[in-house]
């Protein structure tokens, strides 16, 4: 009986994070906002105790700060934080290119090449969560094919934080022609195994794309003051 209460309990405090996590990603629960027991479980309509189990792993994960005597609110957003994340990435993301040239095989490069076309051929009006998430489908690619699953695990964590969670996309369609070149000249090197050009072309990538959300955040914080901000 207490084992079956266990994963009832691990159940829901599994929906609970699920739950939470999405209205962060849907934009519902904003950067800073402070988090009330009473609103989130009606939004998610479980109880208390599943919702602080899946806050404290929101928590530890980084979209969520925990404050002594001030309780739980959305993680704030600034350069300094955007910054340490880009630096992960790019480390990360060079880190994967390298190990998916020695691991490249006929078969995980026509998987890559299938992530690369949905890519392509998903264009959008103006960039929005799909299109995110199949750009995050094609650099995790690049990473699985790599085979360090600590490398995909965590590059995973940042795309997370850095797609969804700071609702920064709208200025990622100030480059989508040059997106579009970059990722093509990834896959193509990959492709035909050459590693200089492949860390090249994901090194040009990863830091213009750094510069641009630097650029888009600091004019939202312009546009929405402290909203962005610590």
């Amino acid at each position: 009986m207490r084992d079956h209460q266990s994963v009832l309990s691990k159940d829901k405090a599994s929906m609970a994070y699920n739950a939470i996590k999405d209205l962060l990603f849907r934009r519902v629960l904003n950067p800073n906002q402070k988090l009330l027991y009473n609103d989130l479980c009606e939004l998610v309509g479980l109880s208390k105790t599943p919702i602080i189990n899946a806050l404290n792993r929101l928590v530890y994960e980084g979209f969520i700060v925990y404050e002594l005597n001030k309780g739980y609110r959305v993680a704030p957003i600034n350069e300094e934080l955007l910054n340490h994340l880009w630096e992960i990435r790019l480390e990360l993301e060079c880190i994967n290119v390298r190990n998916a040239i020695k691991n490249a095989n006929r078969e995980n490069i026509a998987a890559l090449r299938k992530k690369h076309e949905l890519l392509q051929n998903y264009r959008p009006e103006f960039t929005d969560r799909k299109k995110l998430e199949l750009d995050m489908d094609l650099h995790i690619e690049i990473a699985r094919i790599g085979g360090n699953k600590y490398c995909e695990r965590f590059l995973r964590t940042v795309l997370e934080h850095i797609h969804f969670m700071y609702r920064l996309e709208g200025g990622v369609d100030r480059r989508k022609e040059a997106i579009e070149y970059e990722h093509s000249k990834i896959v193509e090197a990959i492709e035909k195994r050459d590693a200089g050009a492949a860390e090249k072309h994901m090194r040009t990538h990863i830091e213009a794309l750094h510069v641009l959300m630097i650029d888009y955040l600091n004019e939202l914080k312009q546009t929405e003051g402290t909203f962005w901000t610590e």
